[in-house]
């Protein structure tokens, strides 16, 4: 016998396409966010860049909330899209904090 708790309702077949495009959406905005501020931060592009990159990381968690709600994901599901959201928004700033200490303590 299936556990009760593991069956959730059906996707309305309407709702496919705008999942799948908010799903594609977070992938491509996401991409955004952390290029702008990998090229900000490589001074390839002005620091007032830094705000737009901020706002495709609205877009993205806006995204992965349409996505959520859409796809009528359950309490343990939704607090780990806001997890991801918040660890997208982190990992840019750990990886070049780790790589600029690197290049402080190895510079000739």
């Amino acid at each position: 016998m299936i556990d009760p708790s593991v069956i959730r309702p059906e996707i309305a077949l309407g709702d496919f396409l705008p999942i799948f495009v908010s799903s594609a959406l977070v992938l491509v905005f996401g991409g955004f966010y952390v290029g702008i501020y990998t090229a900000v931060k490589v001074k390839m592009l002005k620091p007032w860049f830094m705000v737009l990159a901020y706002m495709f990381w609205l877009l993205t968690g806006y995204c992965l909330y349409l996505m959520g709600n859409l796809m009528h994901v359950g309490e343990f599901t939704a607090k780990a899209l806001v997890v991801a959201a918040i660890g997208l928004f982190l990992l840019p700033h750990a990886v070049y904090y780790m790589q600029d200490q690197v290049h402080k303590e190895n510079e000739h």
